[in-house]
């Protein structure tokens, strides 16, 4: 009797590979954002930075108020950078490095623009640098100006001055 040969087993095939699941604390997918979510994100990310002042903000803590990931956080940072609206220096803070974000312009303050005595001057229509009436003799831009600038905190004698006739 001659033994008959015992077939290997078939190898089982081979499954694909899943992708593992991620944990809730390593975050999500990235999410794509339509161009107005990334303008409105864009212009909230510079609000922040503007109200932190001029000693600017780490980049990390806008990204934890509004809820974005370090990615979507960071590009935006960069789009603001390229137009010239912040400044990105990076630091290290507690050992980790990271961007301070600092404004490189302010938004224009129009309260002091609505208060002008231009607005509702009677003579507004007739005032030009060449003119009878003209900012250089107008009795009520020269105490208005005074008082805008002592508001902002500066003498009189250090704002620019009016070029003579």
């Amino acid at each position: 009797m001659t033994k008959a040969k015992a077939k290997p087993p078939k190898a089982a095939k081979k499954q694909p590979r899943q992708p593992r699941q991620k944990k809730e604390s390593e975050g999500s997918q990235p999410v794509e954002r339509t161009e107005e979510e990334l303008v409105d994100l864009t212009s909230r990310v510079y609000k922040l930075v503007v109200e932190r002042g001029r000693d600017g903000v780490l980049q990390s803590e806008i990204w934890k108020e509004l809820g974005l990931t370090s990615r979507d956080g960071s590009r935006l940072a960069i789009r603001l950078e390229r137009r010239g609206l912040i400044g990105r220096v990076k630091v290290l803070e507690d050992g980790r490095w990271t961007y301070k974000l600092t404004p490189l312009r302010f938004p224009t303050d129009m309260t002091s623009i609505e208060k002008a005595p231009c607005i509702v001057c009677q003579y507004e229509p007739k005032c030009s640098i060449e003119g009878e009436v003209s900012p250089y003799v107008c009795p009520w831009i020269g105490p208005w100006v005074v008082q805008e600038a002592m508001a902002a905190g500066s003498r009189p004698d250090e704002a620019e001055a009016v070029p003579a006739r």
